[in-house]
């Protein structure tokens, strides 16, 4: 019997990256796709172990649920012993689950059972690969179609309007942005420099807003009082002032918007 080692690895990647997508979803506790990768990676060298007699001690219980551990820890990266033990009980239950069903489709066949811990023969396996495959980019796309139809709802269409012009963007409303100038006590609207470019700082007062993000770092960002801004719900329009700041990174990476909306203002 011939086995391609370059196509038996690929098969125990997509399989692992399968049951570990899974049992994340399970546990309700998500991994990074890096951690995902290489975590199933680690596992599909494991099966190297079963091709060779002289290692049959690696192909033992102990050293199975050893290596499920290591992916497990690799993959979700939990300091909990206990949360630990249970997604490693979750993953082999899974596990063995499809291994069940891949037995069973051997003998449905009328083939003999092979009790050997690799079936290299098995017409089924490109078909339940296929349908990994499938359900991993469905998933995938679901998700962010849903994150994408979630944050639309949460995008308002404002116009800043000063003595110049109107400017419009397209400003999310951060429901944890609570900046407010402190002088004028003003709630304020961060706004991409890039989309402000028109606009001449000189002609107005300026506003250095000091601010200060989670992980402790703070700075202060320069901005200025328009007239006033139109904010747009549907058909209604809500009139507020408001100090806009500017920032010199891109607020979304998919350019869903330009802005982030105190709420303020709302």
């Amino acid at each position: 019997m011939v086995v391609y080692l370059d196509t038996l690895l690929l098969v125990n990647f997509i399989v692992n990256y399968f049951l570990l997508d899974i049992t994340s979803q399970t546990v309700k506790i998500p991994s990074k796709n890096r951690n995902l990768v290489l975590s199933s990676f680690l596992g599909s060298l494991y099966v190297i172990a079963l091709l060779y007699p002289k290692a049959v001690i690696f192909t033992t219980l102990p050293f199975k649920i050893a290596v499920s551990i290591v992916m497990i820890l690799i993959c979700f990266k939990q300091r909990d012993v206990i949360v630990n033990l249970k997604i490693t009980g979750i993953f082999i239950l899974y596990s063995m689950l499809l291994a069940g069903v891949c037995f069973y489709l051997n003998i449905s066949r009328g083939n003999e059972p092979e009790f050997s811990s690799v079936i290299y023969s098995f017409p089924y396996e490109w078909l339940l690969i296929s349908l990994m495959i499938v359900y991993l980019i469905i998933h995938r796309l679901v998700v962010f179609i849903k994150d994408r139809r979630d944050i639309s709802t949460l995008i308002f269409i404002v116009d800043i309007v000063t003595k110049d012009n109107k400017k419009r963007v397209k400003a999310f409303l951060d429901t944890g942005n609570e900046l407010r100038e402190p002088a004028t006590n003003l709630p304020v609207i961060i706004v991409e420099k890039e989309a402000m470019l028109d606009v001449n700082l000189e002609k107005y007062d300026k506003f250095y807003i000091p601010y200060q993000v989670v992980n402790g770092y703070s700075d202060k960002m320069q901005g200025f009082k328009p007239d006033h801004v139109e904010v747009y719900y549907g058909n209604k329009v809500q009139y507020a002032e408001v100090i806009v700041a500017f920032c010199d990174n891109k607020l979304s990476n998919y350019n869903d918007y330009d802005a982030l909306l105190s709420r303020g203002i709302i």
